[in-house]
Parts: structure tokens; C-alpha cells; sequence
């Protein structure tokens, strides 16, 4: 493991349930897709599909805000380990 890895985890140790959570919801989204091809037209929302679908389509949508989240949780903590002090340069 880099140096850099190792003093991420010692440093925020969290970061290995983000990754983990980030991981299952990558695992979701091709398991419902693989369950229900047609969600793979992200065209809006389909008024005609099961309710099943529907609401595959839904959490499809939610983990995708969710890992946007999670990479935004990450950058803050590299951000943070990069400039303890909080002397961002912005």
C-alpha cells in the first residue's frame, strides 16, 4: 500500500465505508440493469413500465446522486489531509 493510501485510512478511516458503499451501489446498478434492460434509456421518466420498473428506475436515480455525494465526501477529505491547518488555497 502507498504511503499515501496508508495515511488516508489512519487519517480518516471512514473512507473505507465510502468506498464500500460506492462499490454496492456500482453492484446495484448492473444488477438492476441486468434485471430490467430497458432502464438503460435514461430518456426521463416512461409512463408504461411495471411498478417494479419504476421504481428500479428511482433508485437507479438516487445512487447515482448518492455516489456523487460520496465522491464529493472523498475530495473533501483530500482536501482536508492536504491542507490540515483549513488554509485552502481558495
Amino acid at each position: 500500500m502507498k504511503r499515501t493510501r496508508l495515511h488516508r485510512l489512519v487519517s480518516a478511516p471512514e473512507i473505507v465505508v465510502v468506498d464500500l458503499a460506492d462499490h454496492a451501489l456500482h453492484a446495484l446498478r448492473l444488477a438492476l440493469l441486468a434485471e430490467h434492460p430497458p432502464l438503460r434509456d435514461e430518456e426521463g421518466f416512461v409512463t408504461e413500465e411495471p411498478p417494479v420498473q419504476r421504481q428500479a428506475r428511482q433508485l437507479l436515480r438516487r445512487a447515482r446522486r448518492l455516489r456523487r455525494e460520496l465522491d464529493a465526501y472523498r475530495h473533501a477529505v483530500d482536501l482536508a489531509l492536504q491542507y490540515p491547518s483549513g488554509d485552502f488555497p481558495f
